[in-house]
Formats: C-alpha cells, structure tokens, sequence
C-alpha cells in the first residue's frame, strides 16, 4: 500500500514539475506569433503586441490609440512588438515573420524590441520601404535607441509613432526623407521667421546704442587733421624676403545622391527593408 502511494505521489510530482518546465518555456520563448508559415488575408494581431510587458496598461491603451489612428488615417499599418526571446530566429527574421504571418497589411512596417538580449529591429513591408529609407531608419534609431537605453519605453514608442506619422506625410508629398531631402528638425515653420526678425531687431538695437555714445565724433573730409607735418622720416629703403608660408586644404569628395533604401527577401518571400542592433 505505501508503495502505491509512494509512486503516485512520485508521478504527481513530475507532471507537476513537466507543467511548470513547460508554463516557463511557453513564457519564455512563446509560440502564439505565427503557428502556421501562411499569409492571413486579414489582421489577426493588435498594432501593439507588449508580451514582454514592459508598459503598463495606461501606457499600451494610449500607444494602440495612438498607432491605431495613425495606420487608418493614411492606410499604412504602424505596429510594436515587443517578447522576452527570439528563439532561434534572428531579429530580422523573427520581425519579418511577425508582420507577414499575423496579416498585416501589404504596407507598413514593425518596431520590434527583445528583452533577453536586448534586440531592436525595425521592418518595412511594401510603401513602408518608400516612407523610410536608409537614411529615415538611421534618423529614427538616433532618436529612439537612447529612450530605450534609459528604460524610457513608452517614451520611445511614441516617439516612433510620431516620425512615423511625420515621415508618412512627407512621402505623401513626394518628399521622403532621404539624402536629398534631409530632416531639418521638428521646429514648427513658423518660428523660423520669428527668430530671424528678432535677431535682427535685437543687432539694430545693439548697433544703435552703441552709436548714441559716440555723440563727440563728427565725420572729416579730408586726412589733414590726422597728420603730424614732418613726423615721418625713411631712412632706409629696402626689400627683405622673411619666409613662405604654404596652406593644403583637403576638399572631400561630393556627397553621393543615392540614397534610397535597402531591401532582402523574407521566408514569405516578400520584401522588406530593415535595420537595427543592441540597446
């Protein structure tokens, strides 16, 4: 009898222990992104997906909000993804698949972060490739990466939103931001003129009250009144050659007008535009 009960303790203890091995797997490297290697015809994921739970619920209900109206307002699907492991997939590979596999619109991109590791990567699919090139990611990453060092997550996300949203604009245009047309800043317009016209009011109020103390100065037509007659004597007259002196200056090279961006095949076969590294 003590037998028995000795080894159905024993066998409930290791499915016990095989649950827990398997509930920690499960949370580690979870398999619920992309089950199956097909193409959904719709969406069947949120534009925000934080199984690393890095953001509180206030946080991912304003972010999802936000990345939300952004990706219906101009038809092109703006999403954040964020898990504990990659796997065996590499960040490119794991973003990539991500944004095929769960649906997501043939046009867009995906701002992947990984905890265990401390991944970052962004994919393009489709006009997203257009809307950032080479040059708009590495403006994006200057901007965000340092967020993301501080633990600022939310901060960086939304931050992302925004030049996502201003990039999507700007390519609307037929401007996007690239070599040749640079970011110059988020300075509203209107305030270019506004410091203008205020540092050039501020230098004629300078000029002016430095000319109102020179009252005893009046102008001379002519040198006579600066000349002391007979104070300058020659002596001696002759040439002395002291030294020469050569400059070189190096003129680099033209800026190339490329630009554009980079693109690789994914496992769907699509195309995609990438970037990223550590934080």
């Amino acid at each position: 009898m003590m037998k028995r009960l000795f080894a159905a303790l024993a066998a409930s203890v290791m499915l016990l222990g095989g649950a827990v091995t398997a509930f920690a797997e499960e949370q580690l490297i979870p398999n619920e992104y992309y089950t199956t290697n097909t193409v959904p015809n719709e969406r069947i994921k949120d534009r925000l997906v934080d199984d690393a739970d890095i953001l509180s619920d206030s946080e991912e209900a304003k972010l999802l909000e936000k990345l939300d109206r952004i990706s219906e307002s101009y038809g092109i699907d703006v999403a954040v993804v964020t898990t504990f492991s990659l796997g065996d997939r590499t960040p490119q590979e794991f973003a990539d698949d991500y944004y095929d596999y769960n649906g997501f619109s043939d046009d867009g991109f995906v701002m992947l972060l990984a905890m265990e590791e401390r991944d970052r990567w962004f994919s393009g699919k489709g006009k997203g490739i257009e809307i950032f090139t080479d040059y708009g990611q590495d403006y994006l990453w200057d901007n965000v990466t340092p967020e993301l060092k501080k633990g600022k997550y939310y901060e960086a996300f939304d931050e992302y939103a925004n030049i996502s949203e201003e990039f999507i604009k700007e390519w609307e245009k037929g401007t996007p931001y690239d070599n040749r047309h640079r970011v110059k800043g988020r300075l509203p317009m209107i305030w270019i003129p506004i410091a203008i016209g205020g540092g050039l009011l501020i230098g004629l109020i300078y000029a002016q009250s430095i000319k109102a103390q020179l009252t005893s100065v009046s102008m001379q037509h002519g040198a006579d009144d600066y000349i002391r007659q007979n104070s300058f004597k020659l002596t001696v007259d002759r040439d002395t050659f002291l030294y020469r002196n050569v400059q070189r200056e190096y003129i680099p090279p033209a800026e190339k007008s490329g630009g554009g961006t980079s693109t690789h095949s994914s496992y769907s076969g699509s195309s995609h535009s990438g970037s990223g590294g550590k934080f």
